[in-house]
């Protein structure tokens, strides 16, 4: 049982800003860095008191609790592709998945336009503003390739 968990923002405003977290589990405490999608564990690493399988847990914990703080969305697989090639502007169509529910939308010029069911129906606005920041990302790596 995790217990105690925290998260703050280190860095803030800064290209290195990062989400800093901890917990403790049967009173020992451990700490860690949330960036990029990728848990960075500060000393002591749990692995260095766990086998592979309670790290597993751990992790999948640590994700599910920065997800109830709104740090990380549950956004599966976001799939862009363009369309309406060779015309003067450009227009790509996304879709992605989020807690299950699946959503679709598009690009055009830099502006994001989303289809039937629109995703504030079910999510807050914070969370939408995030969603929609990892599509932007998606996209200009999928433009940079």
């Amino acid at each position: 049982m995790v217990d105690d968990f925290e998260v703050k923002t280190v860095y803030q405003d800064r290209t290195y800003e990062r989400h800093r977290f901890s917990f403790s589990i049967n009173g020992k405490e451990f700490k860690g860095n949330y960036h990029k999608d990728e848990i960075q564990w500060l000393n002591p690493h749990p692995k260095q008191d766990l086998d592979s399988k309670q790290l597993e847990w751990i992790e999948s914990e640590v994700h599910r609790l920065l997800n109830e703080h709104d740090i990380i969305e549950d956004v599966d697989g976001i799939e862009v592709k363009p369309i309406l090639e060779n015309y003067s502007h450009d227009v790509h169509q996304f879709k992605l998945t989020i807690d299950g529910d699946e959503y679709k939308g598009m690009v055009r010029n830099g502006n994001l336009e989303w289809f039937h069911p629109k995703p504030r129906r079910k999510l807050k606005d914070a969370q939408v503003k995030k969603v929609e920041k990892k599509v932007q990302e998606k996209m200009r790596q999928h433009l940079n390739e």
